[in-house]
């Protein structure tokens, strides 16, 4: 029975919370301590399942649950600390539903039936749709965000229902298959991740939402849910090479457009979810790639995703903390102000764009092996595509965040004068973004040892990359030039600043907003993102217009004159009678 105590604990945790007043200070430290016993119980549990016979066919415990579940535990204690920090009204509430979604989490990585995983994955749906509203202005995101995850789950429910027609039994890990079943799940599990084309609630969700909202859900736990949700459709089917190398071209897909959209965008959160997003696409093109490198390297780039971009949204969050904005083109020479933001998120953004010896550049690494041995047996020239749309994808990820950087914090100031004095670092939101900078260097020196020896100990990648070699011919480096500095007594002198080979004048308007602008104005991308601006790749619109002028149709025909359905009624009855003459 000890396998179901996260579940029982947080759902009693939630309970609680949600009944007794808001208490704004005690739940300020109570929250972060139940976290940590979410830490606790997970640590124990990995050691001691206790799982009695009778629960076998109920609960899944396996290595790849076993990863997912030690990583919930860990966000939920990171965020728990920063929403802490942050939330101001009706604490309360934002914590019996933050504790509400730990424990679906739980629920559904610990489920080995259909019925159970799927109340889970509603109850996770529904919580976000909660705490989205925690920022006023935040409904019609919501609302949207519902919408399409609750359709995915309809999705889900329908592939569900198909095994159930074909097996009898609503057990995960069933043998028979079908197509349509597959086509479904993996729908639900590309919406919960925000892979495209389910992918548009994400970017409304990242800048509407609280910060802390957007990086526990959307950034992190959803990106574990989905991503392990469809991870385990391909551990227990036996997926056609067709089917394999269409998902690595949906990953591929993902990764090329969400990633030119980052480009272009002039607030920190957009970019940010587009870049959720386009991270997504890589997850998928390695799974899809059905070999144990590109599994290996989706899954631990499911990790390191959940871990970089939850730490850039926290930072993004202390910024418009102090700053009361997001906007590029307001915003500039925050690093000295800032300073541990700054370099949490400097580290974090060398991470996303797969800089060794950070984590990204492992998983990322991971990830092309395994597309480079899948060309051997599935499609050669279009899995070639793939990475080489995945390698120019990690290129313009790092050139979107030099842009993000220097606009926050490298460029010129652009708030009144004397405002800086207010912009100080509150340790409740700048020691998680410590904590998950560090877990982006210290996963990528030791994460195979750690996690994918243990989950795939077949794997022998000592002869591709030396991450802790890598990490300490750069420390030596990093030291010997500190060395050669200091002993070479260089005086540090600042320079004025030039734009064009002219000094810099007050008229001036330098932003690193405008980085890429020459992107957005030339052919074919201008065509392309006048289209975007039109939501026409907006799956969610574009059926919401066809929705509505369905309903306009039928309004006209049902105007509520007599006459007119008394012709309806005749028209139908002509040929009611025609039909059933011919049959």
């Amino acid at each position: 029975m000890n396998i179901f105590l996260p579940i029982i604990f947080n759902l009693i945790v939630a309970f609680v919370l949600f009944i007794t007043p808001d208490w704004k200070k005690p739940l300020r430290v109570i929250a972060p301590i139940l976290a940590f016993a979410n830490i606790v119980i997970g640590v124990y549990l990995l050691f001691n399942p206790n799982i009695p016979e009778k629960y076998t066919a109920w609960i899944l415990w396996d290595n790849l649950t076993k990863l997912v579940f030690f990583f919930i535990g860990f966000f939920g204690l990171v965020l728990s600390i920063y929403s802490a920090g942050f939330i101001k009204k009706k604490l309360n509430k934002y914590f019996s539903y933050f504790f509400l979604t730990l424990a679906s989490a739980y629920g559904i990585i610990l489920s080995a039936n259909w019925i159970v995983l799927i109340i889970f994955w509603g109850i996770s749906g529904i919580t976000l749709y909660l705490m989205m509203q925690f920022n006023s202005g935040a409904n019609l995101a919501a609302k949207k965000t519902l919408i399409i995850l609750g359709g995915s789950d309809s999705l889900l429910i329908l592939g569900v229902a198909v095994l159930f027609r074909l097996t009898g039994s609503f057990g995960i890990l069933s043998s028979t298959w079908s197509m349509i079943a597959f086509i479904c799940i993996a729908a639900a599990a590309f919406a919960k991740a925000g892979n495209m084309p389910f992918h548009t609630w994400i970017p409304e969700c990242a800048d509407k939402a609280p910060p802390p909202v957007t990086a526990f859900m959307p950034a992190s736990l959803d990106k574990l849910l989905g991503i392990y949700l469809l991870a385990r459709i391909f551990s227990i089917v036996t997926i056609p090479p067709v089917v394999k190398i269409s998902v690595m071209l949906i990953g591929s897909i993902t990764i090329i457009c969400a990633v030119f959209m980052a480009l272009t965008q002039h607030t920190a959160k957009k970019l940010l979810s587009y870049h959720a997003i386009s991270q997504v696409g890589y997850m998928v093109l390695g799974i899809g790639t059905g070999n144990p490198l590109g599994i290996a390297g989706g899954l631990f780039h499911m990790i390191n995703n959940s871990i970089y971009k939850s730490c850039l949204f926290l930072g993004t969050g202390q910024v418009e903390k102090v700053s009361k904005t997001d906007h590029l083109d307001k915003l500039g020479g925050m690093a000295k102000y800032l300073p541990i933001t700054f370099t949490s998120m400097l580290i974090a953004s060398f991470a996303i764009s797969g800089l060794p010896p950070l984590n990204g550049f492992f998983s990322k690494w991971l990830i092309y092996q395994g597309v480079l041995a899948a060309t051997a047996e599935q499609y050669p020239f279009l899995s070639i595509l793939c990475l080489l749309a995945a390698l120019f994808g990690s290129a313009l990820t790092l050139a979107s965040f030099m842009k993000l950087m220097h606009a926050l914090f490298l460029g010129a100031k652009k708030y009144p004068k004397g405002t800086e004095k207010k912009f100080k670092e509150k340790f409740s939101l700048v020691f998680p973004q410590i904590i998950l900078a560090l877990s982006c260097i210290v996963l990528g020196v030791f994460a195979f040892d750690l996690f994918i020896k243990p989950m795939y100990g077949n794997l022998d990648l000592t002869g591709l990359w030396h991450p802790k070699m890598a990490m300490l011919l750069i420390v030596v480096g990093l030291v010997l030039g500190a060395l050669i500095f200091l002993i070479s007594r260089i005086k540090i002198r600042r320079v004025k600043g030039f734009a064009g080979g002219e000094g810099l004048r007050p008229d001036m308007h330098i932003s690193g907003a405008d980085f890429y602008e020459g992107i957005e104005n030339g052919q074919p991308f201008k065509f392309i993102y006048g289209l975007a601006a039109k939501k026409i790749f907006d799956l969610y619109e574009v059926l919401k217009a066809m929705a509505f002028y369905i309903i306009k149709l039928l309004r006209y025909l049902h105007n509520g004159v007599l006459s007119n359905y008394l012709s309806w009624i005749l028209a139908g009855g002509v040929i009611i009678l025609v039909v059933i003459w011919f049959m």
